[in-house]
């Protein structure tokens, strides 16, 4: 029990440590502090559901193995401990997930410019979520009202819907994460193929800093024509607010250009409003935002290249200390000797821990025909608690980071994109705990599934019991969802997603490109990119402008039509999918 009470507080420890380190790296230095606590808060409840459920199980194996030891009083009080610790951890997950950040998500995805219009705009954007909320509110007393007993059977209900969507959340990024991440690391163990990737992102990436240079560019002529025609009105100062977020530079050449000072004001603008002001304030800011992204990215591009290229100046470190030289070795070592080794065997090994957790789906799957769970009985031949608590918390860990590798492998230009290195925005920090929370839950019922212990031998199953009441959330459960988990691996695996867009002529979607064409055009671009900050351009913002003229035609179409004759698909962003 000493030793139980031990890991527990390590484990916690380092989560709180880790969370924290994880909240400081994603979030942007300009993210409010209270969307740093909020975050901060949702992803220490997520995660600790992690710590808790192998705590539960061992502890109610505990009870079965020494009943005749334990008195009922104190094995009551541990059980009710667990069962308000679930209780606890669920609820407060369902309403941060379900209705407090989704408001504060919208709420800082509004442009507006006070307060109360900015809580106005989230409160419409959410009002589906309220409106249910409230509909369902009534439903609970009308039936109370009529039968006292349904109390339950409404709580079973919410439960049972929450669960039933963060489950079909669970199989759309397990089946994503179960691949994908022993697919990365083993790619990553072969260099060449690791460099050719590295030249391509650089093409995407200088198409997406050239596309939204140009969205800037026309945002700055609109914003000075405004200024000049509402100099003397109370909108002055929010068309100031606004010009503020963009670097001086996009402004320096278009002022020069009198023809956009004594241009005529656009129709749409002659009567202008806060609510129009409002829309060019959030664009700025998401396009701003993901220019500064974008440059980060390069850094990030730039070093990997610069060490996959073995460019390491060795010789030219005789004047650093010695500490320096010490780390600068051993990078070169680490790089050049071991690294390969490295992802290769962690890439093997996370094959592994995925190969466990389709097995585990497909005797879920299989369970009528399937009478022994080998997943459960080698876990439960763990005589060693401690190596037992171990075991599930590696099972648990490995499964909860396929979930959220899908949410952090998101990238929708102009939503959402989490980035480390501070550049990750407020909404998408929201984004990211609303799904966390919403898919915890329903990712622990499916491991309880996939190891049999699904009975009434630990306290989440007591409080989750109101699932099985439900014969329609059961059979979805126990037999379509794991079945959809597995055909979403195949698909991944296979890269039929790719082909079917392909099929279906939206092939600019799939990310099967010319690699000659891409890798050359790459490598003229970073190279490009390191001239620039090795002759420190880079801190000079019009010489950034115009290099980034300069390199917007090795991502325009007609260049590449004309140079090569080559169609190359380009990534597009969300907005003009939906817009398609």
């Amino acid at each position: 029990m000493q030793e139980e009470i031990l890991l527990f507080f390590i484990e916690g420890i380092l989560l709180i440590v880790y969370v924290f380190y994880l909240v400081w790296d994603y979030s942007a230095k300009e993210v409010p502090f209270y969307i740093k606590a909020l975050t901060y808060f949702s992803w220490i409840l997520t995660f600790s559901i992690v710590l808790v459920l192998p705590i539960d199980i061992l502890q109610q194996r505990n009870f079965l193995e020494q009943q005749s030891t334990l008195e009922n009083n104190e094995k009551t009080q541990l059980q009710y401990g667990l069962f308000l610790t679930w209780r606890i951890l669920y609820w407060s997950n369902f309403f941060l997930s379900w209705f407090i950040l989704p408001f504060f998500q919208d709420y800082e995805d509004s442009g507006d410019f006070n307060w109360r219009e900015r809580m106005k705009y989230s409160i419409k954007k959410n009002l589906l979520i309220y409106t249910l909320g409230l509909v369902l509110g009534i439903i609970i007393i009308i039936l109370l009202a009529i039968n006292n007993d349904s109390s339950d059977y409404i709580t079973n209900s919410l439960i049972g819907l929450a669960n039933f969507f963060g489950l079909f959340l669970v199989v759309l990024l397990l089946g994503f994460g179960l691949v994908a991440i022993p697919k990365r690391y083993i790619k990553e163990s072969k260099e060449e193929e690791v460099l050719d990737k590295c030249y391509k992102d650089s093409v995407y990436l200088e198409e997406q800093r050239t596309e939204k240079g140009y969205d800037i560019e026309e945002i700055c002529k609109t914003l000075l024509i405004l200024e000049d025609s509402y100099a003397n009105s109370e909108f002055f100062v929010y068309i100031s607010k606004i010009i503020a977020l963009i670097p001086p530079v996009y402004f320096e050449s278009i002022k020069q250009q009198s023809i956009y000072r004594n241009k005529e004001l656009p129709s749409e603008y002659q009567n202008l409003n806060l609510k129009q002001l409002g829309v060019l304030h959030k664009s700025v800011k998401q396009i701003v935002f993901d220019l500064r992204r974008i440059n980060t990215k390069f850094d990030i591009l730039l070093n990997k290249v610069k060490k996959l290229e073995r460019q390491y100046e060795i010789d030219s470190i005789e004047n650093q200390s010695f500490l320096i030289k010490i780390l600068i070795k051993a990078q070169y070592i680490w790089v050049n000797y071991f690294r390969s080794y490295y992802n290769k065997y962690i890439g093997y090994v996370f094959t592994l821990l995925s190969i466990i957790l389709m097995f585990g789906e497909f005797q879920v799957l299989m369970k009528q025909k399937i009478k022994i769970n080998i997943l459960s009985s080698v876990i439960l031949s763990i005589s060693d608690t401690t190596l037992t608590n171990i075991t599930l918390l590696i099972l648990l860990t490995y499964m909860m980071f396929c979930v959220y590798y899908g949410l952090f492998s998101m990238k929708i230009s102009g939503l959402i994109s989490f980035n480390n290195k501070h550049n990750t925005d407020a909404p998408s920090l929201m984004f990211g705990s609303v799904n966390f929370g919403r898919v915890s839950f329903p990712l622990c019922y499916n491991f309880l599934q996939m190891t049999a212990q699904l009975d009434k031998s630990n306290q989440f199953f007591n409080f989750f019991k109101r699932l099985d009441e439900f014969s329609v959330f059961d059979s979805t459960f126990t037999i379509i969802l794991p079945l959809m988990l597995i055909i979403m691996s195949l698909c991944n695996f296979f890269n039929i997603s790719d082909k079917v867009m392909k099929a279906i002529g939206l092939g600019q979607f799939a990310f099967q490109e010319s690699p000659q064409v891409l890798s050359s055009l790459g490598k003229e671009i970073l190279l490009k990119e390191k001239q620039r900050k090795n002759s420190k351009l880079t801190t000079d913002e019009s010489s950034q402008k115009s290099s980034l003229l300069e390199l917007s035609k090795y991502t325009s179409p007609k260049y590449i039509e004309t140079q090569d004759r080559v169609k190359v698909n380009q990534i597009r962003n969300f907005d003009e999918i939906l817009n398609i």
